[in-house]
């Protein structure tokens, strides 16, 4: 079942290799990889000291995981980047690069999901989680239109 609502954090656990185990607060877990968000953020860069990475504990309610000395990544980062890392969400660059390769506008990309225009815009710009049904909807109409493209070259 696909899970698009942030929940808080209810208990953090370091795991070797900058990764995380999240316990949410909706009872669910998941292991989370910081690697390459550590890395490109200049902010996080005292995290990559394993001992420092290690001090990982709940923060302000179950709404951050906080490291201390004003190091924190907010729930709603960490459940989005899980999401994607359990490949039940698309990037949004992933959603773009999806619509582009198949010749769509933003309409035209509204249209095949039967989704507003609003929301393959959103989905864009990252202010909402891409859901795992739109995620499968991508995958089906690309898979379609390939079939489609095939019998119509084999006739």
């Amino acid at each position: 079942m696909s899970r698009a609502k942030p929940p808080n954090v209810a208990a953090v656990r370091a795991l070797p290799g900058l990764r995380l185990h999240l316990a949410w607060a909706d009872g669910k877990e998941d292991a989370v990889d910081l690697a390459d968000l550590i890395a490109a953020r200049q902010g996080l860069a005292a995290l990559r000291q394993a001992k420092r990475f290690a001090k990982a504990q709940v923060g302000d309610y179950g709404w951050t995981v906080d490291w201390g000395r004003g190091l924190e990544i907010d729930a709603t980062h960490l459940f989005r980047l899980a999401r994607l890392q359990a490949g039940d969400t698309l990037a949004p660059q992933d959603f773009r690069v999806w619509r582009q390769r198949l010749g769509l506008s933003q309409a035209g990309a509204a249209k095949a999901l039967g989704i507003s225009g609003r929301m393959v815009k959103y989905y864009e710009e990252g202010r909402h989680m891409i859901p795992r049904t739109v995620m499968l909807a991508c995958r089906g109409y690309e898979a379609i239109r390939k079939s489609a493209k095939a019998a119509k070259a084999a006739a």
